[in-house]
């Protein structure tokens, strides 16, 4: 299975682009009604966690971190996931400079981006050799991707928690 992901995640990439041209006039919306109200309206919510999650699931499977196939419809199910909170409240001021505030973790995810195909390469030709990847390379594949995840959730609006560097003890929950 691991020689043909190249081929098998086309799909999703597929409707990973049509999701994206969806949400980002949605964090369009999103940014407004944090402005407004101060939370998120929970269509909005559901609806960008739920690219957020598939998102995280496509990039497991395909970078070899989750044996699980992804599926745009069950995301809160796959064991590949992160953990939001529900509708939380968020400080308008940090909403208003939420793109300048994230430059730095938009870079650092950059970085790790380029960390983790190296890393995705790498358990590659270790799982065709063992069938298997490491455990060293899970976890470093894990970090990047969770890094990038919590990005993500902070710059479409989901979570006022910034990115951390320090891994969660168990899960991954944003409030």
């Amino acid at each position: 299975m691991v020689l043909l992901r190249a081929a098998l995640v086309i799909p999703h990439y597929v409707v990973l682009s049509v999701w994206t041209l969806l949400a980002v006039p949605s964090v369009a919306i999103a940014w407004l009604a944090l402005l407004i109200e101060g939370r998120l309206p929970p269509f909005l919510h559901r609806f960008l966690a739920a690219f957020l999650r598939y998102q995280g699931q496509v990039t497991a499977w395909f970078d070899l971190l989750s044996a699980r196939y992804p599926d745009p419809l069950h995301t809160g199910e796959h064991p590949f996931r992160i953990e939001l909170s529900e509708r939380p409240r968020q400080p308008r001021l940090v909403t208003l400079f939420r793109l300048p505030l994230a430059l730095p973790a938009l870079v650092l995810t950059s970085v790790l981006n380029v960390v983790l195909a190296l890393a995705s390469v790498a358990a590659w030709f270790v799982a065709l050799a063992l069938g298997r990847t490491t455990a060293g390379l899970q976890e470093l594949g894990t970090f990047c991707v969770r890094y990038a995840l919590e990005t993500q959730a902070y710059v479409t609006l989901l979570t006022s928690a910034y990115p951390r560097l320090a891994p969660p003890d168990v899960t991954t929950k944003l409030e």
